[in-house]
């Protein structure tokens, strides 16, 4: 097979396997909103508050206590490592185990000190333990299964555990009395997935005989630690707001807030469909200087997806009727500036992929430490005056300032003009003047209607930029 016939079968691969991924995480995503209404239905709004508040806890929690090693420093290990993949694999879970147990001791012995921080019973944190214990051993399998683009298996597993957990939870639910279904809600969900974790970890361990090499874990340690502030921060700037609300106003404020959020994240499942490809790309062009074909290609792209951030804006109420029950309706008045938030998430990422690529993380790092810091601030202010709907626009107003400084940092770092900032600009004015004027049109439908006609009348003009998007990372 020539040069030109091996490199067209990886990418023929490469793109197929890409697609298969889409295609598992549509369906899993996809199931887990069709299971959110009946979970709503079913719990009350505290108790679903109370749900929302463990599972924020448990991403929280789990960034520190597994340490990411499935992140960046597993894709190193597969390439400095091809003939000792299982060994690496087994060892980096092994050091996962160890940073967990120091961790677990930790929190649970200081747990009487801050039970009335976390607002989580014990048991459940002890719940949450085991699973950091297990969960890395499918983590790594499936990464593992992503870089060597076999994807039958884990699109099998992918949807066997989505369709499992939720099934087994609510079968749990309707078995328990009406008012004391917290436990059962999560504990059907989540030992579902640790029977399964506990199969992939002994899989992992007789596949390399329970051999390991500790050689791998300083590197791997120091490569993740500076990392830990940034994946903190990136994540507490989506979730502390859930937190803080269950503080200052209530566990049903949660429950409300987390709806609008579910509601957001729609929109950020287009930009899952693309990102996978356009890292790749933006590293190649970035490779040879070709700045132009990166902006040619992510402004139809952040065009399409603030169409997208639009529709579901003004859909916001339609769609909130089918996730939730009527008292959820308040819930509509937070997503404009939640999905505005998404938006601007969306222009860091554009920026913080170039500064990757001149591997310079500790300003991505600055960014989301900044916005964090000052989304909890802005928090603690605004909340306690204006109620949870206020959190939603101190996110917009922090992914907008991180949005600017990974601008900068970018800039920084590369001179040479990247982005067609003009127009990015002019886009992000809409996106605000819509996410500030769309809750006055929440009780006129016939101007929302309008609009969302204008929108699918865009859409269909500007089809074959969509379908080219589409193709793009297959060139």
């Amino acid at each position: 097979m020539t040069n030109d016939n091996v490199r067209k079968f990886k990418m023929h691969k490469g793109l197929k396997a890409s697609i298969a991924f889409f295609i598992a995480s549509l369906v899993s995503k996809g199931i887990a909103y069709i299971t959110t209404p009946i979970y709503i239905r079913l719990l009350t709004s505290e108790e679903y508050g109370q749900v929302s508040l463990f599972l924020t806890w448990f991403q929280v929690f789990a960034i520190v206590a597994t340490f990411c090693l499935e992140r960046g420093v597993f894709n190193t290990g597969m390439v400095e490592y091809p003939e000792k993949r299982d060994e690496y694999s087994l060892s980096m879970l092994i050091l996962s185990n160890v940073i967990t147990l120091c961790f677990s001791v930790v929190l649970i012995f200081s747990y009487p000190l801050i039970s009335f921080i976390l607002k989580i019973d014990l048991p459940l944190i002890v719940l949450m333990c085991v699973l950091f214990f297990f969960q890395p051993a499918y983590n790594f399998w499936v990464c593992r299964q992503r870089y060597e683009f076999k994807y039958k298996a884990l699109i099998l597993w992918s949807i066997i555990l989505a369709v499992l957990s939720p099934t087994i939870s609510i079968i749990c639910i309707l078995n328990a009395d009406e008012g004391a279904r917290l436990y059962p809600r999560i504990l059907g969900a989540e030992i579902t997935f640790i029977l399964v974790y506990i199969g992939f970890y002994i899989y992992l361990g007789i596949k390399n005989k329970w051999k390991i090499e500790t050689k791998y874990w300083k590197t791997a340690f120091f490569f993740n630690l500076p990392l830990i502030p940034h994946y903190l921060s990136t994540y507490l700037l989506g979730s502390s707001d859930k937190i803080m609300i269950s503080h200052i106003v209530s566990d049903s404020a949660t429950a409300y807030y987390s709806v609008a959020y579910s509601v957001a994240a729609i929109a950020g499942i287009v930009w899952t469909a693309v990102n996978g490809s356009l890292i790749p790309f933006t590293y190649e062009k970035c490779k040879v200087r070709d700045f132009k074909s990166i902006d040619k290609v992510t402004k139809p792209i952040l065009t399409v997806f603030a169409v997208c951030c639009v529709g579901v804006i003004m859909l916001a109420p339609e769609v909130v009727k089918i996730m939730a029950r009527s008292d959820y309706m308040e819930a509509i008045y937070v997503i404009p500036p939640i999905v505005g938030g998404v938006f601007f998430q969306v222009q860091y990422f554009i920026y913080a992929n170039i500064l990757y690529y001149y591997k310079k993380p500790k300003l991505v790092m600055i960014g989301s430490v900044t916005a964090v810091v000052l989304n909890i601030i802005l928090n603690y202010i605004f909340i306690s005056i204006y109620g949870y709907i206020a959190a939603g626009y101190t996110t917009i107003v922090c992914y907008l300032i991180q949005a600017i400084i990974d601008y900068f940092a970018m800039r920084k770092v590369e001179n040479e003009k990247i982005y067609d900032m003009r127009f990015i600009v002019l886009l992000s004015a809409g996106i605000i003047f819509v996410s500030l004027i769309s809750n006055l049109t929440y009780n006129t439908p016939v101007i929302r209607y309008v609009l969302v006609a204008i929108i699918i009348i865009v859409g269909i003009v500007m089809r074959k930029r969509i379908f080219n998007i589409i193709k793009f990372s297959s060139k």
